[in-house]
């Protein structure tokens, strides 16, 4: 098992290297791209599994002697204290991978179980569920095949999410709809119809299922939170596309400033965590550089990455990773 988590961890990290050194190679700048590939990287410990199991020949001596470009398991020839230097790596690096796969897990979990809370509910007829669903009629209107529906919760709290892997839904409180401008509310809107568009609540559950199958190795966790800012970028840059991008970022502003906030526009932000007050700066310095983004920068051009550069990608990863012991 800890031969297996050793591999795992160092092909993840190799994947994650190979991949970046793509990304600036072929000069992917597009989010839609990036994050296709990205994917590559995420499934790479399937291909662990696989030589494990099928291929038990990688694993011996002669293997490791003759063909193999990298054999970690020789440092345990090594000595720390009673623990080889590969099993040592292999306890630090698993505990940090669980501590970076938690510090998501635990908000994402709770975040989805508190959607589905039954908080009050304004009626079809309430001014502000029409203000929000002609937003949302005007800025579907050129794709006329694409339904959502719309729900508004009676909160103080800033709430602003899309939800729902089948049946897509946008959810707001009161608070959001009041206090966003129409522009600002628009812009909003369309940034969470990419993500319906996209089926990117599905995304996130799949791309949490592969992290907790994962929880230990970190190259996973940081792989999978590259995904993620991936799946933001690229629904911001559909709202930038359309000359909204200063009215996304004003409501990126007025939600991060609103107290309790939950939305998909803002990142998760600590309540009473002491970790999270800590990260506090940060994560304004990460608005503000988004904000920037939209506001003042350009729309990268797709490189034409297709499902061949893709696959190409993970057959010459599998290759190298067959002699990565």
């Amino acid at each position: 098992m800890v031969a297996y988590a050793g591999q795992a961890i160092l092909h993840a990290t190799v994947a994650a290297l190979v991949l970046e050194a793509l990304l600036r190679l072929w000069r992917v700048r597009d989010p839609g791209e990036r994050f296709r590939l990205r994917w590559v990287g995420l499934l790479s410990p399937s291909v662990t599994a696989a030589y494990v199991l099928f291929v038990p020949a990688r694993s011996t001596d002669l293997f490791g002697a003759q063909w193999a470009l990298f054999a970690g398991i020789r440092w345990d020839a090594l000595r720390v204290g009673p623990f080889g230097v590969a099993t040592t790596l292999t306890t630090v690096f698993a505990m940090l991978g669980i501590a970076l796969y938690l510090r998501d897990a635990i908000p994402f979990l709770a975040d989805r179980t508190g959607r589905e809370t039954a908080d009050e509910t304004l009626p079809d007829s309430h001014p502000l569920v029409l203000r929000l669903r002609a937003h949302l009629d005007a800025a579907t209107a050129p794709r006329s095949s694409l339904f959502v529906d719309v729900t508004i919760v009676d909160l103080d709290a800033a709430v602003l999410m899309c939800t729902g892997v089948d049946r897509p839904r946008i959810v707001a409180s009161t608070a959001t709809v009041e206090h966003l401008r129409d522009d600002e509310l628009r812009a909003a809107v369309e940034h969470e119809l990419e993500h319906v568009r996209h089926r990117d609540p599905l995304a996130g559950w799949w791309l949490m299922a592969v992290r907790t199958l994962q929880c230990f190795n970190p190259a996973i966790q940081i792989l999978g939170r590259q995904a993620v800012v991936e799946i933001e970028r690229r629904a911001d840059l559909a709202v930038v596309r359309r000359g909204r991008g200063a009215a996304l970022a004003g409501a990126i502003r007025r939600l991060a400033a609103a107290a309790d906030s939950r939305s998909d526009l803002v990142s998760e932000q600590g309540r009473a965590s002491l970790t999270e007050r800590v990260r506090s700066r940060a994560h304004r310095h990460a608005i503000d550089d988004r904000c920037e983004r939209l506001i003042e920068a350009g729309v990268p051009a797709q490189t034409g990455l297709s499902p061949w550069h893709v696959g190409l990608a993970g057959a010459m990863l599998a290759l190298l990773l067959f002699f990565v012991v």
